[in-house]
């Protein structure tokens, strides 16, 4: 009876210490998040890193040479880019009083029309429910830019824990793992290495997928001679990184900004648009990613509503990838109980 209160007593304790823990996190979340960043980062990181270092250089050097390296990649990008996007975001600026004066003489010839009355609250309705939209548009890429001005404390120290992260890769690996009963170890580095597999596969694919998707979208914008082709590339493969809702979240701004211009212009580009997707989802898909996450298109569908639901864009992307490494440790924990069993 005394060992039985003594296991109460202890997981009693244990409980407390969980959610005294949890609330200490809580409190300290934006710091929390400045690791989480770093440990994205050096996971990303490790792999190069790893293979700079059997060449024969040490892991702090190949570290600090994969570092110069990006930071080359991204100053070049940044000096022929900039300039572009810079211009292209001038010049959708400077049509915006266009469209509003476009909306607001469609607006005054509606008035003069003559029509039945509901029917003109609706319309007047659907127009300025528009122009909201616009603003709460222009309202929330604000936000999110000071949003993202408020996280410099996780940009700047993000790639320094990266760096101690990668540098002390294996003693941390061993940290976790000494966590668990020795019996355990096994099991769960097997879990880990599989999980490792299936987000590999994924980013790999997926980035390699949008980069070819925003390319293809940009020069149909270029070759058709739709403004900003720069823009709807960048914003195209920003938005294919979302499976399944991405096609469409990035053919609404190319198609729209053609619409501006003509209608025979707006269904090339739809047209350009339907075409690249067709590639992309039944030949280059297929063969880069194939079916190695293992994950019924349903589920997929649901993990990206729900991510969306919880957590907005960062949902959507972090969604599937979410879902697939609970689905390893889900099969893990189905043999175990009937091993037990």
């Amino acid at each position: 009876m005394q060992s039985y209160h003594q296991k109460i007593w202890r997981y009693l304790v244990f409980f407390i210490i969980v959610l005294g823990a949890a609330y200490l996190l809580f409190l300290v979340r934006e710091v929390l998040l400045t690791f989480l960043v770093g440990a994205v980062l050096a996971y990303l990181m490790f792999r190069p890193v790893r293979w700079i270092e059997q060449r024969g250089i040490k892991r702090v050097w190949a570290i600090l040479l994969l570092y110069l390296l990006f930071a080359a990649i991204i100053a070049l990008a940044l000096f022929l880019a900039v300039p572009a996007i810079v211009r292209e975001l001038t010049g959708l600026a400077h049509l915006y009083p266009k469209y509003a004066a476009q909306m607001q003489e469609m607006t005054t010839r509606l008035d003069h029309i003559n029509m039945p009355a509901k029917l003109a609250a609706v319309i007047n309705q659907n127009l300025a429910r528009g122009e909201r939209a616009i603003y709460q548009g222009l309202s929330n890429f604000l936000g999110g830019l000071y949003v993202l001005l408020g996280k410099v404390l996780a940009i700047v120290f993000s790639p320094i824990l990266a760096f101690y992260m990668m540098n002390d890769w294996e003693k941390i690996r061993d940290v976790f793992l000494g966590l668990l009963a020795p019996h355990s170890r096994r099991e769960a580095a097997a879990i880990f290495a599989e999980i490792d597999g299936v987000l590999l596969e994924f980013i790999k694919g997926h980035l390699m997928i949008a980069a070819l998707v925003g390319t293809s979208v940009g020069l149909a914008a270029l070759l058709l001679g739709v403004r900003f082709p720069l823009l709807l590339g960048i914003v195209t493969a920003i938005c294919d990184l979302v499976p399944y809702f991405g096609a469409f979240l990035g053919a609404i701004p190319a198609v729209g900004l053609a619409l501006s211009e003509s209608l025979r212009l707006a269904l090339y580009m739809g047209a350009a648009i339907l075409i690249i997707q067709q590639v992309e989802s039944n030949l280059i898909t297929p063969r880069i990613i194939g079916s190695k996450l293992g994950l019924h298109p349903l589920t997929i569908v649901f993990a990206l509503l729900a991510g969306a639901k919880l957590m907005g864009i960062w949902g959507m992307l972090f969604a599937v990838p979410l879902l697939a490494s609970l689905k390893v440790i889900l099969s893990h924990a189905y043999l175990w109980l009937v091993d037990k069993g």
